[in-house]
């Protein structure tokens, strides 16, 4: 029996998440919407733009959760905190409708697997979100989330390396079809903390070298934040009922300040995409775009 096969297919998290207008517009803010140009993206930005209704950016759905933690269930943390060296390693979301302006959500989670990476363990949770309070649409499933957090040093346990199923991901041997460039604030870790993700490598130089970073960074789903709304404009026309399925994985840090620059290859129903950082640093690998099918 594997180390961790005991808990593989686990529901770590049970409950509720609700939101507000204010806090689907701090998120927007928190991601850079709007620093480039505030007469952009009003419909994310603002609740009271005359003729623009209020819309969600679809990223939005990695914030909803339970609460808790479920880290020490594999014993890599210290107390409910996140260990030493705990990054982002990968995400991806799948939207089935919108996300309302607001709402309350019920929130499943489940451990997938932990996978053996050699210099680390990444263990992968999927997500289930489906509407609560909604009246004939309560229990209709909003969209689910795939998370990936690798830990360094946790290695070298026999488990699995990857995913049975993984699919194969190549860089496509030709120009990008686009490339979306938005900035990030110098601000831009202070903006989006206050969302909840209070982990210290964002804004702690002592923690963030202990992580392995020569500063703090700007958060993983703050940077997957910002590839959703470059999907998003360059893809669907801003348009968020279009936008379906978006997944990738971190391989450098991200710094407040940075512009990240999409760059976008077509495909049948959506696209392949890396973001770099001034077309130097490659910061989100082997990304995957669909649009949205009718809805589930």
């Amino acid at each position: 029996m594997g180390k961790y096969d005991h808990l593989i297919g686990k529901e770590v998290e049970n409950g509720y998440f609700s939101w507000d207008s204010d806090r689907a517009l701090l998120y927007a803010v928190g991601v850079g919407a709007g620093l480039a140009d505030p007469l952009q993206e009003l419909q994310f930005t603002t609740e009271n733009t005359p003729g623009v209704a209020q819309q969600v950016l679809p990223t939005f759905l990695v914030l909803m959760s339970a609460g808790g933690s479920w880290i020490p269930l594999l014993n890599f943390g210290e107390g409910g905190n996140a260990p030493i060296g705990m990054v982002h390693g990968e995400q991806s979301i799948t939207l089935a409708r919108p996300i309302p302006a607001q709402g309350r959500v019920h929130v499943t989670r489940v451990l997938i697997d932990v996978y053996d990476k050699g210099s680390g363990a990444l263990a992968v949770t999927e997500t289930r979100v489906t509407l609560a309070d909604a009246g004939a649409d309560t229990g209709a499933l909003l969209g689910t989330t795939r998370t990936g957090l690798f830990v360094q040093g946790r290695g070298g346990f026999g488990g699995p390396r990857k995913p049975a199923d993984e699919q194969p991901w190549s860089r496509p041997d030709r120009a990008p079809d686009k490339i979306v460039s938005l900035p990030l604030g110098l601000n831009q870790s202070l903006i989006y903390r206050l969302l909840g993700d209070r982990t210290l490598h964002g804004t702690d130089p002592v923690r963030a070298l202990a992580d392995g970073f020569p500063r703090p960074v700007f958060f993983g789903l703050g940077t997957f934040g910002v590839a959703g709304r470059a999907m998003l404009q360059g893809l669907c026309d801003n348009d968020v009922a279009r936008f379906g399925h978006i997944e990738g994985r971190f391989s450098k840090p991200v710094f407040p300040g940075d512009r990240l620059d999409a760059h976008i290859w077509l495909t049948d129903g959506g696209a392949q995409f890396q973001i770099w950082v001034d077309d130097e640093r490659l910061v989100l690998d082997r990304g995957v775009f669909y649009f949205r099918k009718a809805e589930l």
